[in-house]
């Protein structure tokens, strides 16, 4: 049976790669249908005669063309891996199923998405620039005072520097607590807003490898290249600079047990 799907994001090249590795072939975006009716039609004239009836007939041909969409080829892929045993369905779960999932596999989980504070701050950088323009213009110029405005200068910066980038998610699992998935979304697949993104949502994806529990991984940081920029930084340094990064929350770094995935798809 046919499943439902509200996508907020789908891998199109992605299930299109894996569509045809499946079925040894791809599909075209759509396909042409003809349906050719013929009907029977008694009368005078010279016509074909049946069991002493006088009968004519009538052909109508019918053309149409079929859209192949996207929701379309995803059911068929999901249809073809349901009963894989490189296949996982996540929803409640404990440590041992956990340890067991292996790179590679493909795993549908019930998940709440949310995007990191600090690339959310980079988000509504964009959303304040076109106030402030009208406040100056109207001659209350809130970056008046220098600091601030360099502050609000290197938040353009880095905003720009991450706008063609993927979208950094954590998704918390809904049905058994302390265990996350962590994706990037490429822009171009998104088919929802930005904001209609975080919520309780359906991850469908393959991992890419795991987070053992206890293991630090830095999904988004304002100054990710910062300390790598200074080679003669001591280790000691190092790990001081990055907790002082989290602790004035332009960093964020979870802890595992959790999942890197690369995403083919998010749906409600």
């Amino acid at each position: 049976m046919a499943i439902l799907r509200n996508f907020m994001f789908l891998d199109i090249k992605m299930l299109n790669d894996y569509l045809a590795t499946l079925e040894g072939y791809t599909t075209e975006g759509s396909i042409s249908q003809t349906e050719l009716k013929k009907s029977g039609k008694s009368g005078k004239g010279g016509y074909k005669i049946i069991e002493g009836g006088i009968s004519s007939e009538k052909s109508t041909e019918t053309k149409q063309t079929l859209a192949i969409t996207e929701a379309a080829k995803f059911q068929r892929f999901y249809e073809l891996i349901e009963d894989s045993t490189d296949f996982t369905y996540l929803d409640l779960f404990d440590d041992e199923l956990w340890n067991n999932l292996r790179r590679g596999e493909l795993i549908e989980a019930e998940v709440s998405i949310r995007l990191p504070e600090p690339y959310q701050l980079t988000q509504a950088i964009e959303g304040i620039s076109p106030l402030l323009e009208i406040m100056t213009v109207l001659g209350e110029d809130p970056l008046s005072d220098q600091k601030s405005k360099a502050a609000f200068d290197g938040m353009k910066s880095i905003t720009k520097l991450v706008e063609n980038k993927p979208i950094p998610v954590v998704c918390d699992s809904v049905g058994t607590p302390n265990y996350k998935f962590i994706c990037n979304l490429p822009k171009k697949y998104l088919q929802c807003d930005l904001s209609e993104l975080q919520g309780e949502t359906t991850l469908f994806g393959k991992i890419q490898r795991r987070i053992t529990s206890g293991q630090k991984y830095e999904v988004f940081s304002l100054v990710s290249a910062f300390t790598s920029s200074l080679p003669n930084l001591g280790k000691s340094q190092q790990k001081e600079m990055q907790k002082d990064i989290v602790e004035k929350g332009i960093a964020e770094i979870i802890e595992g047990p959790a999942l890197l995935i690369f995403p083919l798809a998010i749906y409600r």
